[in-house]
């Protein structure tokens, strides 16, 4: 059996997706903590077992996972402060269920000091993970192509694209292309103790993802950069997200300045066996 955590989360989704297009749905569970959601009905209908599970809950997470032979862990969206511990739960009751190969959803450089998520969740999680005994599988994503068009009516609007960076080049993945890889991963053998690092084939800058619209969606749209440090206000007032979530993401954006993320890899190709879409690919598959 293959296990899926946060079901109803865009990432998980796409997963889910994929899986069910390689596998029968009788072969995998999802957990969420929500399982009344009509996403979560509809994979019921379709055989799937919806399974309550809570990285708080290390019972839950352990009853979630019986029968699982391998598992998708995609951290969950609460504050640094708290995910540790709940990756942690997570991963216990994996060994306590018996499960027998772990996936993990990380970040592109994990080991950064600069970026809080990888500093207090991220890498200590891959520590505990590769020291637990379980067969495993690092996954660290680059930054989702997705917060380039999560604004996009307004982008288009304006003429405006803001993002931090400067001129810093960073990398990029689509998440229904991350989707794709997880699954291939859980539906097929996977040999112990490899760390994936997926990117597009090559990186973008602010002013070149602006142009590339310009030429996609055929309005002019130019690169306006944000601090860092504002970053997080500008996320909450135009995207409504929490402040509380928002302020983690200062040094995030500090190493996108820095160009740390300026990373280029052929992993990707190397799960799946053809690359992940181009930028302008991405941007291709969006109707203003």
């Amino acid at each position: 059996m293959i296990f899926v955590s946060g079901a109803n989360g865009h990432f998980a989704r796409a997963v889910i997706r994929n899986v069910l297009a390689n596998a029968p749905a009788s072969s995998l569970v999802v957990g969420s903590r929500d399982v009344g959601t009509p996403f979560a009905r509809e994979l019921a209908e379709l055989g799937v077992q919806v399974r309550p599970a809570d990285f708080r809950r290390l019972d839950l997470m352990r009853s979630a996972l019986e029968g699982v032979a391998t598992a998708l862990f995609i951290p969950t969206y609460d504050t640094n402060d708290v995910r540790l511990r709940q990756n942690l739960n997570a991963l216990e009751a994996a060994q306590l269920a018996g499960v027998r190969h772990l996936v993990y959803a990380s970040f592109l450089r994990a080991e950064s000091q600069r970026v809080e998520h990888s500093r207090l969740v991220h890498f200590p999680t891959e520590q505990a993970i590769r020291a637990s005994g379980l067969g495993f599988t690092i996954l660290r994503h680059a930054l989702y192509a997705d917060i380039l068009v999560g604004d996009l009516q307004e982008t288009l609007a304006t003429g405006v694209l803001r993002r931090p960076s400067g001129k810093a080049r960073s990398a990029y993945i689509p998440r229904e292309d991350l989707g794709e890889s997880a699954a291939r991963i859980l539906t097929h053998h996977e040999p112990s103790g490899l760390t994936y690092t997926e990117t597009m084939e090559q990186t973008y800058s602010g002013q070149e993802v602006a142009g590339l619209m310009s030429e996609v969606f055929g309005k002019p749209v130019r690169f306006e950069a944000v601090a860092a440090a504002e970053w997080p206000r500008y996320m909450t007032e135009h995207w409504g997200v929490p402040p509380e979530l928002s302020k983690s993401t200062v040094g995030t954006m500090q190493a996108v300045e820095a160009g740390e993320f300026d990373v280029v890899t052929g992993d990707y190709a190397r799960i799946t066996g053809h690359p992940p879409r181009t930028m302008r690919q991405f941007l291709e598959s969006f109707q203003p």
